[in-house]
């Protein structure tokens, strides 16, 4: 009696052992399975840039219109990705209108040191658009697409960009949400109203859990109702605040719990042309968020109103030193 009893037992672990196993490997192969679909779904390379677009010096052309294969990275001796730069584009896409880039961040991603440096390029930046002459760095994204913007960046400060990265405010309003909002002290009152494009900024001040749409409105906020309004740096400062806030989420047990449902949402708002495998091995390296050493920084210069296509309007100047200053740390950023 005691036998069969025993036998029982060890049939029941047996199993529930099994029964285990197969629940893990269908979570295993259905992780693989989503992580395939979201990577085939944002994989987007550029194309070939217009013959009389400039380049650096030295330089191949880079990516604007037709699909073009993209080459892997190189990996270092710890079979990590070895340095590299990547454009993050954040984008206000409406319907009935072309996108704009609302956000733009020149990242020096340093893999084996889990380290990241974030340069934040003001929107108003006067610089040279490839084919359409001197204008404000954001409007490239309307007239040529991230392409155009990755180009322009590429002249201006004489240095090669490797890869880039969009994600649309949709995305970025359900990331947000998914991973329960983010925790920020807002500073002060913010309050702004436009009803032509739907704007509703309404934040008080004090330490608070942000959802999506708040946390936008907080990275978005320069306009007010109230009096004085932001200057653009101020704008970017709050940027760099919601993603070192966010990248501190990584790590908690909700962004595990909802990975398909990030990488589902993730698919549908993110176009880059890192490879699957590129992602791959950032996945592995960068995968403790305690580890990870955000640094940011900020292209520096003023504002000055000059005339343009007939219009004085406001733009963002920056001095050839500043230029030089941020090409010497994304130098060494890249090679230390």
């Amino acid at each position: 009696m005691k036998t069969t009893a025993s036998r029982g037992i060890k049939q029941v672990l047996v199993y529930t052992g099994a029964a285990i196993l197969l629940a893990i490997l269908a979570y295993v192969s259905y992780t693989i399975y989503q992580y395939r679909q979201m990577t085939n779904e944002w994989y987007q390379p550029l194309a070939e840039a217009p013959a009389d677009a400039m380049q650096p010096q030295g330089m191949e052309h880079v990516l604007i219109n037709q699909p073009a294969p993209v080459d892997e990275l190189p990996l270092g001796p710890q079979k990590t990705l070895k340095p590299f730069t990547l454009l993050l584009i954040g984008i206000d896409s409406r319907d009935g209108e072309k996108a704009r880039s609302d956000t733009m961040i020149l990242c020096t991603v340093h893999p084996a040191d889990q380290r990241v440096y974030l340069l934040s390029i003001p929107r108003d930046s006067f610089m040279e658009l490839p084919g359409r002459g001197y204008d404000k760095v954001n409007h490239a994204m309307a007239f040529g697409g991230p392409g155009m913007v990755k180009t322009a960046l590429q002249n201006f400060l004489n240095i090669k960009i490797d890869r880039y990265m969009t994600i649309d405010f949709d995305g970025f309003r359900k990331i947000v949400d998914e991973l329960g909002g983010v925790e920020i002290n807002v500073k002060k009152r913010m309050k702004y109203t436009d009803p032509t494009d739907d704007t509703y900024i309404d934040l008080k001040p004090g330490l608070q859990t942000l959802n999506g749409k708040q946390a936008l409105d907080y990275a978005r906020y320069r306009k007010s109702d109230l009096g004085k309004e932001d200057s653009d740096y101020e704008r970017i400062v709050r940027q760099q605040e919601i993603i070192k806030a966010l990248a501190g989420k990584g790590d908690s047990v909700q962004s595990f719990l909802k990975a398909f449902k990030l990488m589902d949402i993730l698919g549908k708002h993110v176009k880059t042309d890192l490879t699957q495998q590129e992602i791959s091995s950032l996945l592995k390296t960068y995968y403790d968020p305690q580890k990870n050493h955000i640094e940011t920084d900020t292209l520096m210069g003023t504002d000055e109103r000059i005339w343009r296509n007939g219009i004085r309007g406001w733009y963002y100047l920056v001095p050839k030193e500043e230029r030089k200053r941020v090409q010497k740390q994304l130098e060494k950023e890249l090679n230390s």
